[in-house]
C-alpha cells in the first residue's frame, strides 16, 4: 500500500505513476482495493490537512479533473465517494475516454467561383475543392466512419483505415472508400454526376425515386449518372493521362451537354454564361485541356464545327445557334 500512498503524494517517478495507474486500471474493483483506497485518504486527512488538500489538488491535476471546493471536514461516506469518483476517472483518463469522447466540430468551406482550395482534414485525407464547390467536415474523426458532405467537385487522396471506412455523401449519391485516390464531381446545378477513380476501389450508391442502386467502381473506371435521365455509364479510362483540376488548371468534359459544360465555365472563371437557344443545351462534347487555358480559347475549341455564336454585352457571354 505504500506505492498507493506515494501516488497520492506525488512522490513517484513518471514511469512508477504510470505503473501504478495500469495497476488501478486492472484491479479498480477489487475490494482490497478501494478499502486501501479509503485508509490513504483518512491518512492524509488526519495527519496534515494541508497535504491532504494538496494531495487532492494534484490528482485532480493529473486526471485532469476540476477539484470541488476544499472541504473543512471528511467523514467516511465522503472519503467513499471521492474513492469511487477517483477510480472510474482515473481508469477512464488512462485508457483515453476521460468522461465524454471529445465532441467532433463541424465546419463549413465554401470555395469561391474563380479559384480552388486544398485541405487535409484530421486523418491526413487530402482534398483539392474546385470553383463553386462547398465542404462539410468534423475537427475530428470520433466514431466507427469518417464522415463528409460535399457539393461540388473534390480531387481526394483518402487516408488508409480499413477499420474506419470513408464516406463521401453529395445530395442522391453517396461514396464508401476505403483508401483510394479519385475525383468526384457533383454539383447540385447539373445533370452530370461523374465519378474517375484513380486507385483503389470505391462503392457508389445513388438513390434516385426512392430507390438506391448501388455499384462498385475499380481502379481505371469513370461512372457518369445522369440525373435527368438516370442513366448510368460506367467506362474504362487511362488514369495515366488523366490530370486532375488541381493540376496547372486541367479541365476535361467526358460526354458532356454543353448546359453542363457552360456551369462549369461559370464556376472556374467566374464569367456568366446564358445559352439562348435551348436547343444548343443537350448538345455533347468531349474535351480535355491541360495547358491552363483561358475562357475563350475553351469555347473556340468546343465549337470546332462553327454552330455557335459568342456575344459579350455587359460581362455576360451570350451563346446562341448560328443560322
Amino acid at each position: 500500500m505504500d506505492f498507493l500512498r506515494k501516488y497520492f503524494y506525488s512522490q513517484l517517478t513518471p514511469q512508477e505513476e504510470a505503473q501504478v495507474q495500469n495497476w488501478l486500471i486492472e484491479h479498480s474493483d477489487d475490494r482490497q482495493v478501494q478499502d486501501a483506497l479509503l485508509i490513504i485518504m483518512s491518512e492524509m486527512q488526519e495527519d496534515d490537512k494541508v497535504k491532504s488538500s494538496k494531495a487532492y489538488q494534484d490528482v485532480c491535476n493529473r486526471l485532469g479533473l476540476k477539484p470541488r471546493k476544499p472541504f473543512r471536514k471528511i467523514g467516511r461516506w465522503t472519503i467513499m465517494i471521492a474513492t469511487c469518483l477517483i477510480l472510474p476517472v482515473l481508469g477512464a483518463f488512462i485508457s483515453g475516454k476521460l468522461f465524454a469522447p471529445e465532441q467532433a466540430e463541424w465546419l463549413e468551406l465554401k470555395v469561391p467561383y474563380g479559384q480552388t482550395e486544398e485541405l487535409i482534414l484530421a486523418d491526413g485525407t487530402h482534398l483539392h475543392l474546385n470553383a463553386g464547390s462547398r465542404i462539410t467536415y468534423p475537427t475530428i474523426f470520433s466514431g466507427q466512419e469518417r464522415r463528409i458532405f460535399i457539393e461540388g467537385e473534390v480531387f481526394a487522396e483518402v487516408a488508409q483505415n480499413p477499420e474506419k471506412p470513408f464516406y463521401i455523401a453529395s445530395g442522391d449519391v453517396n461514396v464508401k472508400v476505403l483508401g483510394t485516390t479519385f475525383n468526384l464531381k457533383a454539383y447540385s446545378n447539373t445533370d452530370c454526376v461523374e465519378l474517375l477513380l484513380l486507385e483503389g476501389k470505391v462503392q457508389m450508391d445513388i438513390t434516385a425515386q426512392n430507390r438506391t442502386k448501388q455499384l462498385m467502381v475499380h481502379n481505371g473506371e469513370m461512372l457518369q449518372y445522369d440525373r435527368k435521365s438516370g442513366e448510368i455509364d460506367l467506362k474504362d479510362f487511362n488514369p495515366l493521362r488523366y490530370k486532375g483540376f488541381h493540376e496547372n488548371g486541367s479541365i476535361h468534359f467526358f460526354n458532356l451537354s454543353l448546359n453542363d459544360i457552360t456551369s462549369d465555365l461559370e464556376r472556374l472563371f467566374g464569367s456568366k454564361i446564358v445559352l439562348l437557344d435551348e436547343s444548343l443545351s443537350d448538345t455533347r462534347y468531349f474535351a480535355w485541356f491541360t495547358n491552363n487555358e483561358n475562357l475563350d480559347q475553351i469555347l473556340e475549341s468546343i465549337n470546332v464545327d462553327g454552330r455557335m455564336k459568342f456575344d459579350r454585352r455587359d460581362g455576360v457571354i451570350y451563346i446562341s445557334k448560328c443560322k
